[in-house]
Parts: structure tokens; C-alpha cells; sequence
């Protein structure tokens, strides 16, 4: 170990060397890591996140509910004419927004989620924040795991159990792909999906998106994309030059001056949240619900 190394360490938050050994401990670490974000993604959902992302995401469409008599201000379209006949007094149809969704999740495995300067790197963002929205509802959750590649995918289910699966499968990925294949991740997510669903694609903040392939999915379904970053890339490091090594292209450098990130421009109708690993992720994903309900309302 060159000198000083073991205090740039703690900046560059160098990832701890693969597990080694008892392949049970290993088991039992990873099953101790989905009880916790399990745990809390039930305490955001008793904390009201789960009517908040109800509200911010449309339904499929409308299911028929009941019959009941017409009242001002009814629209005139749901008058149910066969019932109205029938009984001789006018009749309405009511229906309630169908929420049985399919919900797909694009995470993003390449090799710079490795990194962070803190107490969890992008990888660990990437996977709390997709564990809210595997667990969030009862929902078919489903998820597409890419780098260079699209490395995994699992189709989307139902049920409590199958949630869990998908954040099992997105702790468990180990992040090493040396580029990142958005485009063909989204285009697969495209086929995957049948009728009009939700797709969250959690990347690294430097992950190019394919903006037609964006456009394309997006006219479809609902797209939320989350970019994962961490402060030390962010111009929020110390006055200090600290040597670095690039995550994908594999180059040697040194950082002699705070510079701030490149900021990846924004995608036209789709909504866009910046997380950071410093950051309250669960304040800023209900806040972007939330606005998306109140334009939903306007």
C-alpha cells in the first residue's frame, strides 16, 4: 500500500475486497440486509408513502363499481340507460381507477456504483430506493439488471414474497460492467411490458440516457428516472489532491481541485430526481410524488 493510502481510502470510499469463505455468513449478511430495507420500506409505507405513490401513478384504466342513482352534477355519459328504463328514474355507472399496476425497475450494475464516500455507496442508494418502490404496494414488480449488458432480468409478479426477491437479486448483484447499456435496457423493458405500466430506472447519476429510446417508453408508460450520486464527485470534497482510478475506463488520475460534477441534462416529459448518498432519499422521492399528484389535480 503506497504511503497515505489508508486516509485517501476513507474519501474515495474504496470498496471492501470480495467475501470470501463461509458462503453461509455470506447468506445470512445479505438476508440481514433485505429484513432491514424490508423494515423500511413497511415504515414509508405507515408514514404514508404508499397513498402517496397511489396517487402520483395512474391506474390501467377504469373498473365498473356500481349503479346508483343520478345526481346534479353527474356526468351526463355514465347514465346507465338500461338500468334507467328499467326503473323509470335516471341511473348512473360509477367506477373506481383500477391500481393492480405492473411496476419495472431499471438498476443499474455498472462498475462506477462501486463507489462512495460515505456510509453506503451508489450501489447501496440504488438498491434502498428501488426497495420502496418493490415493496411500496401490492403491485407486480418486475426489474431489469444491466451494465454493458442486460445482465438479469426477473418478470414481473406479484406478492410480498417476489418483492423481496427483487431486492434480494439487486443486493446480491456486485457491480463490475465496465460501460452502461441504458438503451438497451430500456428497449427490453419495452417489450417486457404488455399493457401501460410504471418504469423507475434507478442509474448512476453519469449514466447517459437514450433520449429516443426515453421518449418512445415514456409515451407509453409512466417513467420516473432516479440518478444515484455521491458528494465527493460533486465538487464537495477536501482542499486536498487525492489520487482516483476510473471505476469503467480503468485510467489513473489526480483531483487536485474541487470541480463539480457534469450535470447530465434533463429529459423532456419525464420526471428526473438527483439522490446523493449524503441525502434523506425517502424526503425527496415523497416530494416528487407529491408534485406529481398536484399537476395530476391542476
Amino acid at each position: 500500500m503506497a504511503p497515505g493510502d489508508s486516509v485517501f481510502r476513507r474519501w474515495l470510499g474504496v470498496p471492501a475486497p470480495a467475501e470470501t469463505g463461509d458462503a453461509e455468513a455470506v447468506r445470512r449478511r445479505l438476508q440481514a440486509q433485505v429484513k432491514n430495507l424490508e423494515i423500511r420500506a413497511r415504515r414509508a409505507m405507515t408514514e404514508g408513502f404508499a397513498g402517496e405513490y397511489s396517487s402520483a401513478f395512474r391506474g390501467r384504466g377504469l373498473e365498473f363499481e356500481e349503479v346508483r342513482e343520478y345526481r346534479l352534477g353527474d356526468d351526463v355519459r355514465t347514465i346507465d340507460w338500461n338500468v334507467t328504463a328499467r326503473t323509470g328514474r335516471l341511473h348512473v355507472k360509477l367506477y373506481r381507477e383500477e391500481r393492480d399496476l405492473t411496476v419495472l425497475l431499471l438498476i443499474d450494475l455498472s462498475a462506477s456504483t462501486r463507489f462512495g464516500s460515505g456510509v453506503m455507496t451508489v450501489h447501496d442508494l440504488i438498491a434502498e430506493v428501488a426497495s420502496l418502490f418493490a415493496l411500496a404496494r401490492r403491485d407486480r414488480v418486475g426489474a431489469i439488471l444491466f451494465d454493458d449488458t442486460v445482465r438479469t432480468v426477473i418478470p414481473p409478479r406479484q406478492g410480498w414474497r417476489h418483492g423481496l426477491r427483487v431486492v434480494r437479486e439487486v443486493l446480491a448483484a456486485e457491480p463490475a460492467g465496465n460501460a452502461t447499456s441504458a438503451a438497451e435496457a430500456v428497449r427490453t423493458a419495452a417489450r417486457l411490458l404488455k399493457g401501460r405500466g410504471i418504469v423507475v430506472a434507478v442509474v448512476d447519476r453519469t449514466c447517459p440516457m437514450p433520449r429516443k429510446e426515453i421518449r418512445a417508453l415514456a409515451a407509453r408508460h409512466e417513467l420516473l428516472v432516479v440518478r444515484a450520486g455521491d458528494p465527493l464527485l460533486e465538487g464537495k470534497r477536501p482542499p486536498a489532491a487525492l489520487p482516483v482510478r476510473e471505476a469503467e475506463g480503468r485510467r489513473r488520475g489526480v483531483l487536485a481541485e474541487p470541480r463539480p460534477m457534469l450535470r447530465r441534462p434533463g429529459l423532456p416529459g419525464v420526471d428526473v430526481l438527483d439522490l446523493s448518498t449524503s441525502q434523506d432519499y425517502l424526503t425527496a422521492v415523497r416530494e416528487l410524488l407529491r408534485q406529481r399528484d398536484r399537476r395530476r389535480a391542476a
